[in-house]
């Protein structure tokens, strides 16, 4: 079965944009279509959809169709909370609290509304839907 990844490249292609071309005609930042073609991003926002499938002729719910189908489970706010503070202080190894498979981890450095640096932790889990995006 094609992935979302697949099948967003395969359009942009044939569409005959580069990925900095779609990003940019379809108004949407190029690290989040990098992430979407990498397979990092299994997800999309409603936003996010329309707007692809405007530059890419096709509808959104062609789209949809290959974004990864998934159920909800809870990770407690204390579990949450301790896996944000182990990806700060930058340990490896860490596991999805979800699948237990291996963690994509990251600190990505952002500024909050008077320019002060802020340290934020990222991560997504190799294997199921597991995100800390915020």
């Amino acid at each position: 079965m094609t992935s979302l990844a697949e099948f967003i490249q395969t359009r942009r292609e044939k569409a005959g944009y580069s990925i900095y071309g779609l990003a940019e005609k379809a108004n949407i930042e190029i690290e989040v279509l990098e992430e979407i073609e990498s397979g990092k991003e299994l997800f999309l926002s409603v936003t996010q959809r329309q707007k692809l499938a405007r530059v890419l002729k096709c509808s959104p719910a062609d789209i949809k169709k290959y974004e990864r189908s998934y159920e909800f489970q809870v990770v407690s706010e204390e579990e949450l909370d301790a896996l944000k503070a182990k990806i700060l202080r930058r340990e490896t190894n860490l596991r999805c609290p979800l699948c237990r498979e291996p963690l994509v981890t990251r600190v990505a450095r952002m500024y909050d509304l008077e320019d002060n640096p802020v340290l934020q932790p990222k991560a997504h889990c190799v294997k199921c839907i597991f995100q800390i995006k915020d």
